[in-house]
């Protein structure tokens, strides 16, 4: 998926670096990060850096792409795995792409993707196509597997794809507006918008919406 190899210097230092440049690109956003200070960080020197990475959107594209196999694993094994219920799968589903977008290297870059994509649609395309379509894939799949055996009923499933992935998009980029704020956790508690969001997901799932309003509504309100 990475475009640019190092070579010569081995998959420690290519890891080295992407690390390193991943982490100041996070810290200072695109335009702010210089080349020379992510090859003192790795260690190289700058023209060692450009040979490897051209220009600093080509080493951009490589961290923004890395990592895509190890981020989306545990919900590939999540779905695989014969001794979940679907129910169950479900909720460890929602519970690892929390995860995968709100504490993973690639699902932190995420909104310095947006920042670039204008810019450098090669990044958002393949930060789409090899990270976030993939995550609906598995979803998507998860959600059929509940409907061929009767676990779910609702058939809605372009919709609920969206009611799994838009709040968590939304709370990420939440998350990096107000990331200065000290009390931004306390303010929006991730796993109680996580446990509350995998539960309100089931009931839709499994058509149970008179739950739902049952405990709202007064017996015998209209």
């Amino acid at each position: 998926m990475v475009p640019f190899e190092i070579e010569g210097d081995g998959p420690s230092r290519r890891r080295l670096i992407l690390a390193e440049a991943t982490r100041i690109f996070l810290e200072k956003g695109f335009s702010a990060t210089a080349m020379s200070e992510v090859a003192k960080a790795s260690g190289i020197q700058k023209a060692s850096l450009y040979h490897h990475f051209p220009s600093k959107e080509a080493l951009f594209v490589a961290c923004a792409t890395n990592g895509f196999a190890d981020a989306l694993a545990d919900l590939e094994a999540i779905r695989n795995d014969p001794d979940l219920g679907d129910d169950d799968r479900l909720r460890r589903a929602v519970d690892a792409v929390y995860r995968i977008n709100l504490d993973s290297a690639c699902g932190q870059m995420a909104p310095l993707i947006a920042e670039v994509s204008r810019t450098i649609p090669t990044v958002a395309r393949a930060f789409y196509e090899g990270f976030i379509y993939k995550q609906h894939i598995v979803m998507g799949g998860i959600i059929d597997d509940g409907l061929a055996r009767g676990s779910f009923v609702t058939r809605e499933r372009l919709g609920l794809e969206q009611m799994i992935f838009g709040p968590i998009v939304s709370l990420a980029l939440e998350r990096e507006m107000f990331a200065a704020f000290d009390d931004v956790d306390a303010v929006r508690p991730v796993d109680q918008i996580r446990e509350e969001h995998a539960t309100l997901l089931l009931r839709l799932m499994k058509g149970d919406t008179e739950t739902t309003r049952a405990t709202r509504v007064p017996k015998g309100a209209p």
